[in-house]
């Protein structure tokens, strides 16, 4: 495995300048005459070099060398390419997924997540069977009447103890109502 500077160790070669001499400044860097720097810019080949016994023979290690860096560069371009893709964003190399971890440990008791959302309303169920009919009953119903003889209820039951009769009573609103007491009278034969 091996790991990228973060930044690259070397400088330009050279920078142009307002200079009338090659000269490194207070950053390290070598600035050029601005006509030497159009000049180093205008070259496209090294024929001029090559065809020069003096030049050749002097730069002959130096021309090796950029060569290999060169083929060096080719070669790690052309594998970058192929591991990562062209656009680093997207890079199509990715290491395989990793083993799951560990359960972690179970958390103190009497933690509860949060309660979820409400369902929907399911939909509505048939009807159900009608249920038998109850026993026949009394439908009578007593009304009780004020003076004009408005029907201000109805008499809910009637009951007779001790020489009394209760008559339990419902007003027209179905509000229960003081039993009304009323004496008995004994009835001779």
């Amino acid at each position: 495995m091996a790991n990228i500077n973060d930044n690259i160790r070397t400088k330009k070669l050279y920078k142009s300048g307002d200079t009338s001499r090659a000269y490194k400044d207070s950053n390290g860097e070598i600035v050029v005459p601005s006509n030497v720097a159009s000049e180093i810019a205008a070259v496209s080949d090294i024929t001029e070099l090559l065809n020069d016994h003096d030049n050749y023979t002097k730069s002959i290690y130096f021309l090796k060398e950029i060569e290999n860096i060169r083929l060096d560069l080719e070669e790690l371009h052309s594998f970058v390419k192929s591991a990562f893709g062209k656009d680093s964003s997207q890079a199509a190399s990715r290491g395989d997924k990793g083993d799951a971890g560990n359960t972690g440990p179970q958390g103190p008791k009497g933690d509860t997540g949060a309660t979820g959302a409400t369902g929907a309303t399911g939909a509505t169920g048939s009807a159900g069977a009608d249920g038998t009919n109850g026993a026949n009953g009394s439908d009578a119903s007593i009304n009780v009447t004020d003076c004009k003889g408005t029907v201000s209820g109805t008499v809910k039951n009637i009951k007779i103890c001790d020489g009394y009769i209760d008559i339990n009573w419902v007003n027209v609103k179905g509000t229960s109502q003081v039993p009304i007491r009323c004496a008995t009278q004994v009835i001779k034969k």
